[in-house]
């Protein structure tokens, strides 16, 4: 594909169609919590085209989730949350591989984006539950029970910046791969 916004129009819709996949095989955490892989197609966007693009995969896939499982008893705060802590994870890496693309700046990237996971998680969690548990589920958290789903939700975050990093090596190493087909197809 010779036209750049072809490519990537073809590119994001099959990144979100995977990513939407991927997050229809969520893993139980604890009771309340998932877990699922589907932030790689956005983490793939974002190394071969932008952290933008990336952002778009996980709009998309999130948005695709609604209107097939529809808001259901959380009335979309997994889906925010999963937004919120994809994009938290893939724009910060993405950023920092794109100026240092090498083993040193892996690292960084990762560091970066499991850190940025773990406090855009924190604050979301602390600011979207509260008024969720209230408006949603008809009852106000104590503070003990508002502290046990912030923690329960950081280990998760935690989990799942560390798998997506684990993920990411080899795909930036096909990433290469991806990019010479690009440019000769």
């Amino acid at each position: 594909m010779k036209n750049k916004k072809v490519q990537m129009l073809v590119f994001g819709a099959l990144f979100s169609a995977i990513a939407f996949v991927l997050y229809l095989f969520e893993i139980p955490f604890f009771a309340h919590l998932k877990f699922d892989l589907s932030d790689i197609p956005a983490l793939l966007g974002s190394i071969l085209f932008t952290p933008v693009f990336g952002v778009v995969v996980e709009l998309v896939k999130n948005l695709l989730q609604l209107l097939v499982r529809g808001l259901g008893s959380t009335m979309g705060f997994g889906n925010i949350m999963n937004f919120l802590v994809g994009v938290a994870y893939i724009v910060p890496f993405a950023l920092v591989w794109r100026k240092k693309p090498n083993t040193k700046g892996f690292i960084l990237a990762a560091v970066c984006g499991i850190v940025s996971i773990l406090v855009v998680g924190v604050i979301g969690n602390a600011l979207i539950v509260p008024p969720y548990f209230r408006y949603f589920m008809h009852f106000v958290p104590t503070d003990e029970q508002l502290k046990q789903a912030i923690l329960s939700a950081t280990a998760l975050n935690a989990i799942k910046g560390g798998l997506l990093t684990v993920v990411a090596y080899p795909l930036i190493k096909l990433s290469h791969i991806f990019k010479k087909a690009m440019k000769n197809g």
